[in-house]
């Protein structure tokens, strides 16, 4: 069952007539794995892309159907629960961030640097260029990308235990 919602529509400004609300969205997960999109009688497979802002990633999400922008989430607060589920979901299995908890050691070696840390997850190791730097992000978090693309969060650095924030602060800028 696919449950269904309004999503927000822009205000008409005064020299426009008022816009009717859209038809509702309902978003799911079929059995393939793949996120399904319905917006009235339409149903089509859908791929996530995150709009800016950077500092808002779970907002402004294109909902896509190859080159064309199939709908617009906004916010998913204003996706039923049903639907909330499934974006959140794929948006997990598109662009998993791991969450830092502690860092183990930050070592160089021959033109990269090599991060033991500890996530949620379990232990892990990934290696960054020697001029790639952690990026503060609005919200005062930490964000490092590795050599293969994934990202490592800290959400909150003050959280950190007193060596793993010695070695991370010794390499922000």
């Amino acid at each position: 069952m696919i449950a269904e919602t309004q999503t927000a529509y822009r205000p008409s400004t005064p020299s426009e007539k008022p816009s009717e609300p859209p038809a509702a969205l309902a978003l799911q997960i079929r059995a393939d794995g793949r996120l399904w999109a319905r917006l009235g009688e339409r149903s089509v497979k859908v791929a996530l892309h995150r709009c800016f802002p950077w500092s808002s990633p779970g907002r402004y999400i294109s909902l896509r159907n190859g080159d064309v922008e199939f709908a617009l989430v906004r916010d998913p607060g204003e996706l039923d629960a049903s639907s909330r589920a499934a974006l959140e979901q794929a948006l997990r299995d598109a662009a998993f961030v791991f969450s830092i908890t502690r860092v183990d050691a930050v070592e160089e070696d021959f033109e990269l640097r090599c991060f033991r840390v500890q996530t949620p997850q379990g232990p892990r190791v990934f290696q960054t260029a020697l001029d790639s730097w952690p990026r503060e992000t609005p919200n005062g978090g930490l964000l490092i990308e590795d050599v293969a693309g994934d990202l490592f969060a800290i959400p909150h650095p003050s959280e950190l235990d007193a060596r793993s924030a010695e070695l991370v602060w010794a390499l922000v800028d």
